[in-house]
């Protein structure tokens, strides 16, 4: 067995494009083989497995410290169940809290709880079946399995293949469309939904990792046009049954699992913020694009899921193969110019103790969160669930509880080129890189890291970046928690960004940093230039008797009202408009038309005016429209579709 940092699995910069691509090729060889990856592809993978095998659990201390981590955040917990086991043995389930705290509804094991996005697991095993099964090529272009057309928006000329989908890899933008709805009414099949959702290509395939629920739901619907099946149905027949998953629901109205769809609203949903706990109430959300996080069940349920991993794999009840979940647990992506993997076929890689190498995956929903990981050489596992937003301190706790706080001795220290991370950064994941939210993202999805004090902080949430070799960074959040980043660089050995599981973090370039930002400011500031000359010439036009004088003004008014309503326009465009297309399109079109008029009017004022009375103020006028203009034009504002 060899660590996750030992000898060879990092490479120093110089010997980055080299590792990548001989890591590229073994990933490729390992997921991509149709035909001939049988037992010798599970063998090489099973030969590579990069964990430490010694593990020794003890559920009572387990226990112990969950129920001190419990009574020090209970406040901001109002319920929460875990379960710590092995493949045949419970170690440690425990259940606290309320799932209704205003009611005191207790929960227990019949909680019901959202999955989020730990649902896409259910999309990936469903795809290894089918590849299994000989009626799936993971290399293949997508479009073979999809119907003539289906992608509109592809942009590059590369095709898209499943293992670009299940490693996040395809390039696609956050969808700028509804994927959600209160109303259970208005949800659509998921062929539909995917046309209608559809979002920007604006990666090309393979060449950055973007997180992305729309990639997911895709898959899952190249799953159904393969077995002929609705999805949900295909996975309640091949794994939710198979599993004995009684009280499991996939669709986003449960109406495929009635006694989930009972229960459901007796769990309240939460969030905690500014020392407080605010109930949602039922907290209902039905999600269009559905296989990618609507999943609802009890914590017994997940724990069967989760556990269908831990088995010797001639005895998995998943697969017909073994070869199968081998692969499956197989790395079919690494981190960039290292032997590190970052995905398994689905699953995210993360590292716990002196390098040990834990599989499993995360969700949230607008009230829930829950978290699935595992540990396949001492086939443990741990499945939590709670009724609170984005909770964290468990999420981040309950894996170093059982599997050990991730220990970086061994590749901290020695050798290696410092870099200079402070730079301005684009998070590849949950971006509007295109369209008019461009501006939005700029605004509020860049990582901006400054050097103080010798130290390096960000604006999102990090309080420190510690580099501990040439490929490894270890960045502190605010809340304590620790994780690796990897440094990627390009193929001259420069330093191009970093990495975690699931986004990649892309350095721009100071010129583009501050060409965008003069823009913006620019923009802004030309805005409310144009407010106040509004407020201006409103207070003195009465001071003004000349016909000619007074028209003139009133030209200059009409310019500041016209401004006025393209600002009111992009400002409840951020506002409301990121989900609802129709809002989003009045906005964009209401501030296109007085974009428009606000130019013809200083036209106007310039023609009114003699050549003697063009003011200081109008060639400020005309200054901060020209900003105002280019702005517009550079942001995309005009664009509601998103691209």
């Amino acid at each position: 067995m060899v660590t996750i940092f030992g000898q060879g699995l990092f490479v120093t910069a110089e010997g980055t494009e080299a590792a990548d691509k001989a890591v590229s090729e073994e990933g490729a060889a390992a997921a991509e083989e149709t035909t001939t990856a049988g037992a010798d592809a599970g063998e090489a993978a099973q030969d590579e497995q990069l964990y430490y095998p010694e593990l020794h659990l003890d559920g009572e201390s387990i226990k112990k410290e969950l129920e001190a981590l419990y009574e020090e955040n209970k406040e901001s917990t109002p319920s929460i169940s875990i379960s710590v086991f092995g493949e045949t043995e419970d170690l440690c389930s425990v259940v606290y809290g309320n799932a209704n705290v205003e009611d005191a509804v207790a929960a227990d094991e019949d909680t019901i709880y959202e999955w989020g996005s730990v649902s896409k697991l259910l999309v990936w095993v469903s795809v290894m079946q089918l590849y299994e099964q000989g009626k799936l090529d993971m290399s293949e272009d997508i479009t073979k399995y999809l119907p003539e057309d289906f992608l509109k928006y592809q942009s590059s000329e590369n095709p898209i293949t499943m293992n670009n989908l299940i490693n996040h890899d395809a390039g696609f933008l956050s969808p700028y469309k509804d994927v959600e709805t209160s109303n259970p009414d208005e949800l659509m099949p998921l062929d539909e939904a995917l046309k209608k959702t559809e979002p920007a290509q604006v990666y090309e395939p393979g060449e950055v990792v973007a997180y992305s629920n729309w990639g997911t739901a895709l898959a899952a619907y190249v799953v159904e046009q393969i077995s002929g099946m609705d999805y949900a149905e295909y996975v309640k027949i091949n794994i939710l049954d198979r599993l004995g998953m009684e009280h499991t629901a996939v669709k986003p109205d449960l109406s495929d699992n009635p006694w989930v769809a009972e229960r459901r609203d007796q769990t309240y949903g939460y969030y905690y913020e500014d020392k407080k706990l605010t109930s949602m109430g039922s907290c209902r959300a039905y999600i269009h694009i559905y296989p990618a996080g609507a999943v609802t069940g009890t914590i017994g349920d997940l724990k069967k899921f989760a556990r269908a991993f831990l088995c010797n794999s001639e005895d998995s009840v998943l697969f017909e193969k073994p070869d199968t979940l081998e692969l499956m647990l197989s790395p079919s992506l690494y981190y960039s110019g290292t032997r590190v993997p970052r995905f398994c076929h689905g699953f995210e890689a993360d590292i716990y103790g002196k390098g040990r190498l834990i599989l499993g995956h995360g969700g949230n929903t607008t009230g829930f969160t829950a978290l699935l990981q595992f540990d396949p050489e001492s086939r443990t596992g741990l499945v939590m669930m709670t009724n609170v937003r984005a909770e964290r301190t468990f999420r981040s706790r309950l894996p170093e509880i059982v599997y050990g706080k991730p220990d970086y001795s061994e590749i901290s220290g020695g050798d290696f080129t410092r870099l200079d991370f402070t730079g301005h950064y684009i998070m590849s994941g949950g971006t509007f890189e295109k369209g008019c939210f461009s501006l939005y993202s700029f605004l509020t999805d860049r990582l901006h890291i400054r050097e103080q004090n010798g130290e390096y902080t960000s604006n999102s949430g990090i309080s420190s970046i510690k580099q501990l070799s040439d490929n490894v960074a270890v960045v502190t959040l605010v809340n304590g928690e620790e994780q690796l980043y990897f440094i990627k660089y390009d193929s001259n050995g420069k330093f191009e960004g970093l990495q975690n599981t699931s986004v990649d973090f892309i350095r721009i370039s100071n010129f583009k940093f501050t060409l965008q930002m003069v823009l913006m400011l620019g923009m802004i500031l030309a805005l409310v230039i144009m407010m106040v000359l509004l407020v201006a010439h409103l207070l003195k036009i009465r001071r003004f008797k000349d016909p000619d004088i007074r028209r003139y003004k009133l030209c200059e008014i009409n310019v500041g009202i016209a401004e006025a309503i393209l600002a009111a326009a992009i400002s409840l465009l951020f506002l409301f408009g990121v989900n609802n297309i129709i809002l989003r399109a009045i906005f964009c079109i209401i501030a296109t038309a007085f974009l428009a008029l606000m130019i013809e009017l200083l036209f106007m004022t310039h023609r009114r005016g003699k050549k003697d009375e063009i003011s200081k103020v109008l060639i400020l006028e005309d200054v901060c429209g020209f900003f105002i203009l280019v702005g517009f034009i550079y942001w995309r504002l005009y664009q509601f579709w998103g691209f």
